[in-house]
C-alpha cells in the first residue's frame, strides 16, 4: 500500500474543531479525515492532553488505514 503524502500531512495535523459546553467552555479537538464513513473517538487518560504521542500516533495510525480519528481534550485540561 502506498501512502499518499498530501494525506499523511493532513492526517497527522488534523483540523480543530471548537466545541462550546453547557457550562460556556471551549473544548478543543482536531479531526483528522481520512474520506470513511468509520470514526474512533479518542479520549486522553488522567492529566494527559489530546497532544499526547499515543493519540498524535494513533490518530496517524488510523488515517493511513484509512479511518476517521477524532482526539480532544477534556474540560479543564490541554
Amino acid at each position: 500500500m502506498t501512502l499518499d503524502r498530501n494525506l499523511w500531512v493532513t492526517v497527522a495535523c488534523g483540523q480543530r474543531v471548537l466545541i462550546s459546553n453547557k457550562l460556556g467552555e471551549k473544548l478543543v479537538g482536531l479531526l483528522h479525515e481520512a474520506c470513511s464513513k468509520e470514526l474512533v473517538i479518542l479520549c486522553h487518560g488522567f492529566r494527559a492532553t489530546k497532544d499526547d504521542s499515543i493519540l498524535v500516533d494513533l490518530a496517524a495510525a488510523l488515517g493511513s488505514v484509512g479511518v476517521n480519528a477524532f482526539r480532544f481534550d477534556f474540560a479543564g485540561n490541554g
